[in-house]
């Protein structure tokens, strides 16, 4: 049977290039269209004959994203970037005659999926976050408990993506709680499939130890509301463990949330890092006794599978997408959203219980088998197939 034929579409990069590098593998990658800059890609091991780098707008974007001062000039841009993308893809799809399909992150590929549609191809529209209404909805009410301003995604993007859901032939989404959020718009066409993980990039390494006097909690993403960061902070201060530190990774995306959180993470027992290469963190998820995400809302965080490869027990809110995963394997702790309590009793009980900690660590270790991005390339082209014959 003849392998199905990718163009990937994205405004910036994020797992696109784990799918790219082995749909390259398997020749059956034909193009990436993304929002970074070459030199920003040169490791990804992917041939630059197959990558269409657009990474102008993303580096004009670097030092103002987080300025309110800037904060229209940055949309606009934002805006620019997606629609750039977008007309790029559909250059590509009129000269790839042989692809397949199409996934395009959504946001970005309106045109491009209507393309592929007229063309009689297959377009996925991508979708890694809950439903854009659904986001917009939840993380407004956060905001405005917490910094009494309005949060509010540019009505742009949710006219852009609400067309794209309707063009799709799939919306593709990698967790349950995100399918859940279309069922409430009654929009039956997303299909579920989990992310993967790099597990030579994210392992156990039996080489580090964890510190036997302190107790170490990690977090890593965006310093946000939206990660529930600040449910985390008020669960470490109430945690009552002489010798806790809390380790924070990530860089602030909103000036909202840079206002938020200035004074909220100066303290002596948080460790405070900003950026850190892709390709040091798995020491640091080695090095911590658990991982926390509680976040308010996202799709599936692939930070949680990076700790879960490398060992390192989890404690997630159910709105991570990764809950079921969680559960279902073992390897840690589902809590409702907003709930820094349960947080606490978590954290109580894998500081008390040692050997608790050690089974999570090794049914996280072990739990990884199938969940590599190779796994998922198989699983999509399945899906893919499984649509054609039913159409």
């Amino acid at each position: 049977m003849t392998k199905l034929k990718y163009i990937l579409s994205n405004p910036a990069k994020f797992h696109h290039f784990e799918i790219g590098k082995v749909l390259y593998k398997q020749n059956q990658l034909k193009k990436i269209i993304c929002g970074y800059p070459w030199f920003k890609l040169k490791h990804e091991s992917i041939p630059k004959k197959l990558v269409a780098s657009h990474g102008f707008l993303r580096i004009l974007r670097e030092p103002i994203h987080t300025s309110t001062y800037f904060e229209k000039l940055d949309n606009f841009l934002n805006i620019l970037n997606s629609k750039n993308i977008d007309r790029a893809t559909c250059y590509h799809i009129d000269h790839i005659s042989d692809a397949d399909v199409l996934v395009a992150l959504s946001g970005s590929g309106l045109n491009s999926g209507k393309k592929m549609v007229k063309n009689k191809k297959i377009y996925i529209c991508e979708r890694s976050s809950s439903h854009i209404v659904f986001q917009n909805n939840i993380l407004s009410d956060e905001y405005k408990k917490y910094t009494n301003k309005n949060f509010k995604i540019d009505s742009w993007f949710i006219e852009r993506e609400l067309e794209e859901y309707e063009n799709a032939d799939i919306i593709l989404v990698p967790s349950i709680f995100v399918k859940k959020t279309f069922n409430q718009f009654n929009i039956n066409k997303a299909k579920v499939l989990n992310f993967g993980v790099n597990t030579q990039s994210f392992f156990k390494d039996c080489n580090i130890k964890k510190s036997e006097k302190y107790f170490d909690i990690l977090f890593i993403g965006q310093i946000s509301l939206r990660k529930g960061l600040h449910y985390l902070i008020d669960a470490f201060n109430k945690f009552k463990h002489p010798n806790k530190r809390l380790h924070i990774v990530g860089s602030h995306t909103s000036s909202l949330d840079k206002d938020f959180f200035k004074d909220k993470i100066k303290n002596d027992k948080i460790i405070y890092y900003g950026h850190v290469d892709y390709l040091k963190l798995n020491n640091l998820y080695n090095k911590s006794h658990v991982f926390v995400l509680p976040s308010i809302e996202e799709g599936f965080a692939t930070v949680i599978l990076q700790a879960i490869a490398a060992g390192c027990p989890v404690i997630v809110s159910q709105n991570t997408g990764a809950s079921e995963f969680v559960v279902n394997n073992k390897c840690g702790f589902s809590i409702p959203i907003r709930d820094d309590v349960a947080i606490v009793d978590k954290l109580e009980l894998l500081a008390e219980n040692k050997s608790l900690l050690e089974e999570f660590s090794n049914n996280a270790e072990n739990c990884m088998t199938n969940n590599t991005w190779s796994n998922y390339v198989d699983r999509l082209d399945d899906l893919i197939i499984e649509h054609k014959q039913n159409k």
